[in-house]
């Protein structure tokens, strides 16, 4: 039975399949689309290659210039330290101070020391102007006497003898100008600097001993970590700096024997030499970029294509979808509309529109017949309770009674009678469906005063009703089902003393007619429970504050009703919101 079912599940799903690509090959849009589709991208493909291959070469031939003119921005970089260490050797050269200083063997003078200062702090304000200055770690002033002046701070004292023992000094120097190398530290020993040597005299006296940074190496290279292979090497290839930790790695393992070739400057003055490794190969990131590029347009075009084809199927299918929109749009409306647009044109979608509009225009006038056969229901009702009783017998009897309690003064029973008698006369009334406030009001005083003594003055009535709104109209027994409301379920079930508040006012063309209760109180849920209820068979009227809530809907609108509040054990509030209409009498006027 097992396997019977999974066979089963197989062959829907392989149906499903089946009908889903057969949707496909059958699909008109689908088939303009690969019309349009096919011969772009078969263009755009073979475009892609003949441009890759061509621009590649280009592109390469490119890059190397570039990485060529990074090479010459580094040597001429060494050509302005080289350019900034002079100028400094140069001041020391031309220092009046500098010169005299170096003439003497050593500070045994309060003059000699006094001009030695000097020249330290002309030479140190010297230094500080100068660029290079973040790289020079020592530069001192010495003569073969033992007078020096320490431009720059030291760690320890370093003797003559400790700096001329310098390989920079041993042999000529070419010319009797600067001489700068890689080596040993005087100062720092065990370190490798860049040391700079320049005689301020013909007879190589004294001279200009400088030691700067090998930072300045790393420094020139770092902007080029990422773009180029750029090297600084001394010309002996004991010392190298690079322009990245992975350069270093490849070159010093031997991965760049192959499929690079070398480009190099050198800097004779610092014995040093600037070279480049250029990989010799056409599929670079700028040419894959390139690649990526056309591929982008490959992919614009397709998308292109896509909107074309769009367009044109969409002038097949506009109106069948314009016809679809608008029934999906009826579908979460409360009302249903004719839509004039989906009729135009003379093909079958357009009579297709043309017999949806005419439904939807009979829908509308069943609707509209159903609610007057329903409001004329309800008048019916109301007229055959109006007329349970006959008025005429009634009142005289009532009349009649209540003028024997005035000739017995039982003032009291008189004026139970009269508001019974009142209340009883607005009842029958059949003349329209709405009333005066004032009225309305004046049938919820009478009733008000029939359960006053019914129940023994258990609760007082308030009407905070502004003279201004009583001339508003409003659908008649709409305030005695809610006063009932409020008797029966909010004063008469806590057994104590409460109070009945009626209050209105207009706001933004709506009137507001609030009744509120202190009496047992309820909560919004149980609240909206109660609106349910369209009758009430205790009631004097026979109707619940439901009924009370669609006679206002079918009369003024959706939006209109009684609005529920409360809270348990504190009071309870239902507002009666219609629009503010008032008497037609006093619109004529």
């Amino acid at each position: 039975m097992w396997g019977e079912g999974r066979n089963t599940e197989q062959r829907k799903t392989e149906k499903k399949r089946e009908r889903f690509f057969s949707r496909m090959r059958n699909s008109f849009q689908l088939r303009v689309l690969l019309s349009i589709l096919l011969p772009i991208i078969i263009f755009c493909v073979l475009t892609n290659i003949v441009i890759s291959t061509l621009l590649g070469r280009q592109l390469m031939e490119k890059r190397e210039d570039v990485e060529r003119g990074y090479l010459s921005v580094v040597y001429s970089y060494l050509e302005d330290v080289r350019e900034n260490v002079d100028t400094l050797a140069l001041l020391a050269e031309n220092s009046s101070s500098v010169r005299w200083t170096m003439m003497k063997s050593g500070l045994d003078t309060m003059e000699t020391k006094k001009t030695a200062l000097a020249a330290q702090s002309s030479l140190l304000a010297s230094l500080n102007g100068n660029p290079v200055s973040r790289y020079v770690d020592s530069m001192i002033i010495v003569n073969r006497q033992g007078m020096q002046i320490a431009v720059t701070d030291t760690q320890k004292i370093i003797s003559a003898e400790e700096i001329f023992s310098s390989p920079l000094f041993q042999g000529e120097i070419p010319d009797g100008k600067a001489r700068a190398a890689l080596a040993q530290s005087v100062i720092d020993e065990g370190k490798t600097r860049l040391v700079y040597v320049y005689p301020l005299d013909l007879e190589e006296n004294s001279y200009v001993y400088i030691e700067l940074s090998t930072r300045l190496f790393t420094d020139v290279l770092e902007p080029y970590g990422d773009s180029s292979n750029i090297m600084i090497r001394s010309t002996n290839d004991e010392l190298a700096w690079y322009s990245s930790e992975n350069f270093k790695q490849q070159f010093e393992s031997g991965g760049m024997k192959k499929g690079y070739f070398r480009d190099s400057m050198k800097f004779a003055p610092f014995s040093l030499s600037a070279e480049l490794m250029i990989k010799n190969d056409m599929y670079t990131p700028d040419n894959i970029y390139i690649l990526y590029v056309l591929l982008v347009i490959v992919l614009l075009v397709t998308a292109l294509g896509i909107t074309v084809s769009r367009i044109i199927s969409s002038r097949i299918t506009k109106p069948l979808r314009h016809l679809s929109g608008h029934i999906s749009r009826l579908s979460v409306q409360n009302e249903l509309t004719a839509e004039p647009s989906i009729e135009q044109g003379g093909d079958e979608i357009a009579g297709i529109g043309r017999a949806f509009n005419r439904l939807v225009r009979h829908i509308n006038d069943l609707i509209r017949e159903q609610k007057e056969m329903l409001e004329q229901k309800q008048r019916l009702e109301m007229n055959a309770l109006q007329a349970q009783i006959n008025p005429h017998f009634l009142y005289n009897t009532l009349d009649s009674i209540r003028w024997m309690a005035v000739i017995r003064k039982a003032n009291n029973i008189s004026d139970t009678i009269m508001s019974l008698e009142n209340l009883l006369r607005n009842m029958a009334k059949g003349a329209g469906d709405q009333i005066p406030l004032r009225e309305e009001l004046s049938l919820a005083r009478d009733y008000v005063n029939l359960q006053q003594v019914r129940y023994m003055g258990i609760f007082d009535y308030e009407c905070e009703v502004p003279e201004e709104l009583m001339d508003f109209r409003i659908v008649k027994m709409t305030l005695q089902p809610i006063i009932e409301n409020a008797i029966f379920h909010g004063i008469e079930p806590t057994g104590t003393y409460g109070v009945i508040r009626v209050q209105a006012e207009e706001r933004d063309g709506e009137l507001y007619i609030s009744v509120e209760d202190n009496g047992a109180g309820a909560e919004s849920e149980e609240l909206r429970v109660s609106m349910k209820e369209r009758k009430n068979k205790n009631a004097m009227s026979g109707m619940g504050i439901g009924n009370v809530d669609e006679r206002l809907k079918m009369t003024y609108g959706e939006k209109y009703g009684l609005i529920c509040e409360g809270q348990k054990g504190k009071y309870t509030r239902i507002t009666i919101h219609v629009p503010a209409e008032r008497e037609e009498k006093e619109q004529e006027i």
